[in-house]
């Protein structure tokens, strides 16, 4: 079932049809990926983790008994539909009785991403919410983790809300635990670096970076079969399509250190990194604490005219 809803837009002479509707991860078709990956290309905030060929692959091989479902809206009245919001949810395991919904945290990313269309964002989020108001599954809100304060999906989260009479809670959200330090200690020699973006090649170099990460023990990728299934496919699908490469740091021809990069150019992220640390890393701004927010999907049906703050904070306090 899909739920409908139109927006006006200014200074255009017709409206604009969005419609929601719940999938499995696997049910998508080829076209429907491909929609996705140009939705990408206009998101409100790019992540390499929002992308199909991540998070259709961690839910293939690490849902680990979930119930996942990927919130899709679509733009009707164009030759072909539009793709603009997705949204990847855990529903409740109990699907008899109300629950709560929840934007899924990506295994291998560590936080949960939605790909948003830039142009449409708050429209899509009350698409969203609306049509999980009018779904089957009983659910009483939906719980959004990893929020910036002052990005704009927090604050399209804040005017989807207020748009529609919507509460919302706004909570901060516990520091994800910094990760270990590896030993600045190095054996002498030479050292080189090697980049490897060949897709025949970065197969090789990715089994040099499992083998480095592989020392952490039980912690460690290769402890997993069904983690390190995934990290292999996702590096991979991003290599066929020239969006990955491997740092490989040899000292004497012996690979001690490894960096798995994901996406190009501005959106460049280094996803996971093995070995030793070569440097002492120059000390960096902290970042922005996250928090997390829950909106009710129940709508009070007295829409409210909402400013427009800086941050989700300020523009709305409310406790469900």
């Amino acid at each position: 079932m899909s739920t409908p809803f139109t927006l006006i837009e200014g200074g255009l002479t017709g409206a604009v049809s969005l419609r929601a509707e719940l999938r499995h991860p696997s049910s998508l078709r080829e076209p429907e990926v491909e929609a996705w990956r140009s939705l990408m290309a206009r998101a409100l905030e790019p992540s390499v983790y929002a992308d199909p060929d991540f998070t259709l692959t961690v839910a293939q091989h690490l849902a680990d008994g979930r119930t996942l479902a990927l919130l899709l809206v679509w733009q009707d009245g164009l030759r072909t539909p539009t793709l603009r919001g997705v949204l990847p949810l855990r529903l409740p395991a109990r699907q008899g009785l109300a629950g709560r919904a929840r934007l899924w945290r990506l295994p291998l990313a560590g936080t949960a991403e939605a790909a948003i269309d830039a142009g449409h964002a708050a429209s899509v989020l009350r698409t969203a919410l609306d049509h999980l108001r009018l779904s089957r599954l009983r659910l009483v809100d939906l719980h959004w983790p990893d929020l910036r304060p002052d990005s704009g999906l927090a604050v399209a989260l804040g005017e989807a809300a207020g748009g529609t009479g919507r509460r919302l809670a706004v909570a901060d959200q516990a520091e994800a635990p910094a990760p270990e330090t590896a030993p600045l200690t190095l054996p002498a020699g030479r050292t080189s670096l090697e980049r490897v973006r060949d897709p025949a090649r970065l197969r090789d170099a990715v089994e040099h970076f499992l083998v480095l990460d592989a020392r952490r023990g039980p912690d460690s990728l290769l402890a997993d079969p069904a983690t390190a299934t995934a990290f292999r496919v996702v590096t991979r699908r991003f290599a066929h399509r020239g969006q990955a490469c491997v740092d490989l740091v040899r000292r004497d021809g012996e690979v001690v250190a490894a960096a798995v990069h994901l996406a190009t150019g501005r959106h460049d992220t280094i996803w996971r990194q093995a070995g030793l640390c070569l440097a002492q890393a120059p000390a960096l701004a902290p970042a922005p604490a996250r928090i997390e927010a829950l909106v009710t999907v129940e709508a009070s049906g007295v829409a409210r005219r909402t400013p427009q703050p800086r941050t989700l904070r300020r523009l709305m306090r409310l406790r469900a």
